[in-house]
């Protein structure tokens, strides 16, 4: 039924990773250290201090590290990932790997692959299917490890719409919806651990499936509707120098410097115009979506995951191909996550 309302508006979808990694045969059990072999990002990478030279010949220690990528066989060169701090640890490739192992014998590999020069490598994990707000759902963890210091090591619970192949959680920090180990410590891979991230995997798996089906049981004004679209689409934040100049009068300067006032404040504001017109047309998109998704599930109409669902669509697909990953990782899979958090509250 849904497949026959749907039509063919979204054949030939995949889920936001495929288009990023290397995927594997459907049933094949895959284990973590053999996908990411087979995906080539067993990778090296070190931390070094960053030490700045003085002109009389002076080394200064900065404090900071920079965290390096050792050469690769599509990429020859060393390459800077990011810069961290003294407490920030690396996770080598292959070490993940051993770690996500015993993991991955229960939710086996389906797709590895990494972002960028290998600032973020991330697996996703077959965890099976479930009906999800009555929907088929297919179920996947996706584990994503943040070598340019923006996050920790991540295992996020990850539904799958499967009629539109909409991704719906990535992005999300939440301890609600996924296991985080920060960078700071070795991490212990005995049998206490292994039985704590199952048993945080289990719960974080039971609120996902709890908040999505808790997001269809009311319906919103519009006020509430347009309150999730502007948390995932805020108003684009008014220049600096367009704040300091407002109250600078031509009494306050000399002339000729009044007048490259009045030309900057000319070029910020037509800036700042273009950004929020930007952000209108992506929301105003997303509101399209909303009125699609509302015709052809009535049930549903004007629900905290009606609108979630538009937003997803407009992130994951309706705004031009999504070759850096910004969808799982990035600006898109944030505003995905605000508008969660904020459907979620409503709800």
């Amino acid at each position: 039924m849904v497949a026959s309302l749907f039509g063919d508006r979204f054949a030939g979808r995949q889920p936001a990773w495929h288009r990023l990694g290397e995927v594997f045969p459907e049933g094949e059990k895959v284990t973590a250290s053999d996908g990411m072999r087979r995906a080539d990002i067993l990778f090296g990478i070190d931390k070094h201090p960053q030490i700045v030279k003085m002109e009389d010949g002076t080394e200064l220690d900065t404090g900071s590290y920079a965290v390096v990528r050792e050469p690769t066989s599509d990429d020859p060169e060393h390459r800077v990932l990011a810069t961290v701090g003294k407490e920030w640890t690396a996770i080598q490739s292959k070490d993940l790997g051993k770690m996500l192992d015993p993991i991955s014998e229960k939710f086996p590999v389906e797709t590895v692959g990494a972002i960028g020069n290998g600032e973020k490598i991330f697996l996703s994990m077959d965890a099976g299917a479930s009906t999800i707000a009555g929907e088929d759902h297919e179920l996947y963890w996706l584990v994503t490890d943040h070598r340019d210091g923006t996050g920790a090591l991540s295992i996020a619970f990850t539904p799958v719409r499967v009629v539109c192949q909409n991704t719906l959680i990535t992005g999300l920090r939440s301890a609600k919806v996924s296991v985080s180990l920060k960078h700071n410590k070795s991490i212990q891979t005995d049998a206490s651990f292994y039985l704590d991230i199952f048993n945080q995997m289990a719960k974080t798996q039971e609120n996902v499936v709890n908040a999505m089906n808790s997001m269809t049981k009311s319906t919103l004004n519009e006020r509430q509707v347009q309150s999730v679209m502007t948390s995932a689409y805020p108003t684009a934040s008014k220049p600096t120098r367009l704040k300091l100049s407002a109250n600078i009068t031509a009494d306050d300067v000399p002339s000729n410097v009044w007048q490259r006032i009045l030309n900057d404040k000319k070029e910020q504001k037509e800036e700042w115009e273009k950004r929020q017109s930007r952000v209108d047309k992506v929301k105003d998109g997303a509101m399209e979506r909303l009125d699609v998704f509302n015709q052809e599930f009535p049930n549903l109409a004007n629900t905290p995951w009606a609108v979630y669902n538009a937003i997803v669509e407009t992130e994951d697909y309706r705004r031009g191909h999504d070759k850096s990953g910004t969808a799982l990782f990035g600006g898109r899979a944030e505003a995905k996550a605000r508008a969660f958090n904020k459907a979620l509250d409503l709800a």
